[in-house]
């Protein structure tokens, strides 16, 4: 799991959905002085976050717990570690291939932890000679990230030069490994070998520190964020490892205060950014990778400074951190816009902990529910993220006490990304969005919607490929699943919705009352000119009383449309033995219909094969069920008109 999900992190650069940059910095961490830094900052060798003996371990972990992170470290006691060739570095420039590079280098540093938490615990040695030839061969590594980041050096994507270190998302994931384990097994490191903690610091200081202290500008993702050039995870999650490399390992304390200070100012720029509603346009599945990593951040700051700088109480902080509950449909399926899956494996601990800080039961029994709904049996669990798992671990033993519960929000409206998401007294569920396709990650579905009934995927996205070399380039769009004709959007005259800024919603206007909410949009800007579309006004409805849901399209085009078609999306069994009715046969037995004009309508379907190396994650994300694509292709010859459909449950 870990390794898919890691292919998710790659940033596809683009803007950000009308966001104002413009908008009255907020500069919550700027507004920490140097000197009140210096004051809170507790001195090198005095932070102790994480135990420091046997039976501190003891007291923060059950023995089950502790006993699954040992017996994970003695099955990497069978596995060497070793180098990593450059012809493997070389496949993503000769065919786009970076998953078996990332594979071993991901696998090392996991091995590394697993090993290091496991000899902290124990302490009896047994992991000490495996960790410190971990520890030799990491260091020994030309390059700490990934192949198709190579871009950020001067040389280009090709083998890395050294004498230009470049620092990406693993190259801080590897620097706070080998800061952990520093901090972890530090005097046991020393008794072998007094050199290798200064090997260490050496590395982790000329590939990381060293160069965000003297070229930080150098870095796209901690700039000040643009509609052209916006802030994306990335700042959040390099500056949370390069806070905790460095005030876990650098001893000058001017220099600890000063970077913090640093850091904190860059971190800014990313807070600044992110709209009102605290949504992330990349998608719920890059929550984790982009508020979560704020988070980590926060709680290195409070913890470096004994509780003296915390922001936990600021409205967007807190907004942040809600948008993953507001994504949150039911059971493990969440809205998954843009590059996302349907189904995001959930850190209970991690949001039982922001809950707890941020003071929102509704976080806190969330997190609660789905530590008990997604069973951890080994918090190391070859993710991402080593600190958070340490501070998760702190919170163990109360968020297994904790019943939880699950968050059902009747409605959400997140203005920055244009998205409604609303639930019907019965349990049908819709979800729409207007926005645009320069959005981070986009999919060209400016209009698209979702509908779950009883907790299940009726009308889908169909959600992200695997990456490859192609995800990320000119060739985006012709990938099935990243092109409006497979979203539940029409195409118009045999043209689908264009990629970029420009191709957007008008009019948006959200509604919302005791009866129901609506989103209303015209998405014809979201296609080229060649469409002939003046005007496409569609509105998504929700009668909560009724449980019905309407999608109404009214369109206005420069002449009759040659071809129309309209399309959705579904891994549900089909009955469509009835004119005008979709049933689709949800896993409960119940049926959801689908109503349309069959006078203005003919329909036809396809299963997509999803069997191309780019399609596999598509398959996993609706646990191989087979993916349908309904066709509705229109009769009518009219220029303009309008035609409805409407969807309800039960029947």
């Amino acid at each position: 799991m870990k390794y898919l999900l890691s292919l998710l992190l790659f940033v596809l650069l683009s803007a950000l959905p009308h966001r104002i940059a413009a908008q009255e910095p907020r500069n919550l961490l700027s507004q920490f002085t140097r000197p009140q830094i210096a004051a809170a900052l507790l001195p090198a060798g005095q932070w102790h976050p994480f135990p420091a003996d046997a039976a501190a371990w003891n007291r923060l972990l059950p023995d089950s717990v502790q006993q699954s992170i040992i017996r994970l470290a003695e099955g990497y006691l069978k596995i060497p570690f070793v180098a990593i060739p450059a012809s493997m570095m070389m496949e993503y420039q000769k065919n786009g291939d970076r998953s078996r590079y990332e594979e071993m280098s991901f696998r090392k540093r996991d091995q590394l932890f697993a090993m290091a938490v496991a000899e902290a615990i124990e302490q009896k040695g047994r992991f000490l000679t495996a960790v410190i030839n971990g520890v030799w061969s990491v260091c020994e590594e030309s390059y700490w990230g990934a192949p198709g980041h190579l871009y950020l050096q001067k040389a280009g994507i090709d083998l890395v030069d050294v004498e230009d270190p470049s620092v990406d998302l693993f190259v801080s994931e590897t620097a706070t490994v080998l800061a952990l384990t520093d901090y972890l097994l530090g005097k046991q490191l020393d008794k072998y070998s007094t050199l290798l903690r200064k090997r260490i610091y050496y590395e982790v200081n000329r590939r990381m520190l060293t160069p965000l202290e003297k070229d930080s500008d150098r870095y796209f993702y901690l700039k000040k964020g643009t509609k052209e050039y916006p802030i994306n995870n990335w700042n959040p999650w390099v500056i949370s490892n390069w806070m905790t490399s460095l005030l876990l390992l650098e001893k000058n304390n001017d220099r600890r205060i000063s970077e913090l200070e640093h850091a904190l100012h860059l971190l800014d720029h990313y807070i600044n950014f992110i709209g009102e509603d605290g949504a992330v346009d990349e998608g719920p599945v890059y929550w984790s990778g982009a508020t979560g990593r704020v988070f980590d951040a926060l709680t290195i700051l409070e913890s470096a400074t004994s509780g003296k700088l915390k922001i936990y109480d600021a409205p967007i902080i807190s907004n942040m951190a809600a948008y993953i509950y507001k994504m949150h449909i039911a059971g493990n399926y969440y809205i998954n816009v843009a590059d996302a899956s349907p189904v995001i494996p959930t850190d209970g601990l991690l949001l039982y902990r922001m809950g707890r800080n941020m003071g929102d039961p509704v976080m806190r029994d969330f997190g609660a529910w789905a530590f008990h709904r997604y069973p951890v049996r080994n918090p190391v669990n070859g993710d991402f993220a080593k600190p958070r798992m340490l501070f998760n671990m702190q919170a163990w033993k109360d968020c297994s006490a904790s019943e939880g519960k699950e968050p059902v929000i009747p409605d959400v409206w997140l203005e920055s990304i244009q998205l409604m998401a609303t639930r019907a007294d019965n349990g049908l569920f819709v979800a729409t969005h207007g926005g645009h396709n320069g959005e981070s990650h986009n999919h060209n579905d400016v209009g698209d919607f979702i509908v779950y009934a009883a907790g299940q995927p009726v009308i889908i996205d169909a959600g992200l490929g695997t990456y490859t070399a192609k995800t990320f380039s000119k060739e985006r769009y012709q990938l099935w699943y990243n092109s409006s004709a497979y979203h539940n959007l029409p195409t118009i005259n045999g043209m689908q919705q264009k990629e970029g800024r420009k191709f957007g919603a008008k009019e948006v206007q959200y509604r919302k009352d005791d009866s129901g909410a609506v989103l209303h949009m015209d998405i014809a800007g979201a296609y080229p000119a060649e469409a002939g579309v003046n005007r496409w006004v569609r509105e998504v409805r929700m009668d909560r009383k009724q449980g019905i849901v309407t999608v109404a399209d009214n369109f206005s085009l420069s002449d009759a449309p040659h071809q129309l078609t309209q399309t959705f999306m579904t891994v549900c069994g089909l009955d469509l033995s009835k004119a005008g009715i979709i049933r689709f046969k949800i896993p409960n037995g119940q049926m959801v219909e689908l109503n349309y004009d069959p006078k203005l309508w003919t329909l036809k379907t396809e299963q997509m094969d999803c069997r191309a190396p780019d399609e596999k994650r598509l398959t996993d994300n609706w646990s191989r069920q087979p993916i349908t694509r309904i066709l509705l292709v229109y009769k009518g010859e009219a220029a303009s008109g309008t035609y409805t459909f409407t969807i309800r449950q039960g029947l």
